[in-house]
């Protein structure tokens, strides 16, 4: 049977395996990425949040790498750098929340309702985590290694993968009410890109609600080796899907994507029944799509048809190959 420490070793080792190779395999669409955007200090908001919930994610895998396998901490280094990972670990996860928020709110037509759920729902989630990662947590420096955790008896680091687990369920449940609502209510289908939000979402929560469970019966455990073992998977897990979602979108954006392409496809001749066409667009579940598109992977606030090429700035094409006159997140 293999020992709490080689348990420990085999789920960061595999870890960091699935987080090299998503990088490597991401590094491309990734690129595409940056190339969208205005300028290198014009990034939108779902660049920003791609960038941060990436590298915080590198960041905490490599502190608790360190803390793990390195076997040179003396009593007083590891009293300094023990509260490291768990910091990283907080950042990450907030953020990767603020991706779930912004698309819950983007798919719910930004509905005033929703704001206020999930910011409430983001406020109580987040001070849930903030508490049981700082809350009777303590250092175990063993044969010269640095991890942390909660002492025997004590399980308050186990409520952390709680507060996870109720805002995953909660978030999902309204972005999967609120698109079933939308796509009936034209008595349509869903469209190519809004099935892949539901698959990706759906993909994204059970990864993250499985890894939560996981951490939330490993921090039971009165073994302190083996509380924080999977810790370093639901960094990995959070990392990939929650940047996965993003490039996701703006992949689809980049191909054309909107839904129902019969629909965008027909050129109107006059200005009159181009002007037609779009009004009676909004009224078609394929519109929702499009709306959610610009919310999440631009976070643009003007209506359809304002990124058409010909509004496009010559600041904005001149920047990058692969500008927003190019693929403008519209669909077209």
């Amino acid at each position: 049977m293999p020992t709490s420490v080689q348990i420990g070793a085999y789920l960061r080792v595999s870890a960091y395996s699935i987080a090299l190779f998503d990088y490597l395999q991401s590094l491309p669409a990734e690129y595409r990425l940056y190339a969208k955007q205005r300028g290198p200090f014009k990034l939108s908001l779902a660049c920003i949040l791609f960038i941060l919930v990436r590298y915080l994610g590198f960041v905490a895998l490599i502190c608790g790498a360190l803390g793990f396998f390195y076997h040179g901490f003396t009593e007083e280094q590891c009293d300094h750098f023990y509260y490291t990972t768990p910091v990283f670990k907080l950042l990450l996860y907030l953020v990767s929340q603020a991706i779930l928020a912004v698309r819950t709110y983007a798919v719910s037509r930004k509905s005033p309702k929703v704001l206020y759920i999930m910011i409430v729902l983001y406020i109580l989630c987040s001070a849930v985590e903030f508490v049981s990662t700082f809350w009777k947590r303590i250092h175990f420096n063993k044969s010269g290694t640095c991890t942390s955790g909660n002492p025997p008896g004590v399980k308050i680091a186990s409520l952390y993968y709680v507060g996870c687990l109720v805002y995953d369920v909660v978030s999902m449940t309204i972005t999967g009410i609120y698109l079933w609502k939308f796509s009936n209510a034209s008595r349509a289908s869903l469209g190519k890109l809004a099935q892949m939000m539901i698959e990706d979402g759906i993909m994204y929560f059970i990864a993250l609600t499985a890894m939560n469970i996981v951490n939330l019966i490993f921090f039971q455990s009165r073994d302190t080796t083996l509380q924080s073992a999977a810790s370093s998977l639901g960094f990995a897990v959070t990392m990939i899907f929650s940047g996965r979602f993003i490039l996701n979108l703006s992949e689809r954006s980049r191909d054309g994507l909107s839904g129902d392409n019969s629909h965008s496809s027909r050129t109107p001749a006059s200005g009159g029944r181009r002007h037609n066409n779009l009004e009676s667009m909004h009224s078609q579940p394929e519109n929702i799509v499009v709306t959610v598109m610009k919310n999440v992977v631009t976070m643009h606030d003007h209506e359809m048809g304002a990124g058409d090429t010909k509004d496009a700035s010559p600041r904005q094409v001149k920047w990058g190959e692969r500008s927003e006159n190019e693929s403008d997140y519209l669909g077209k």
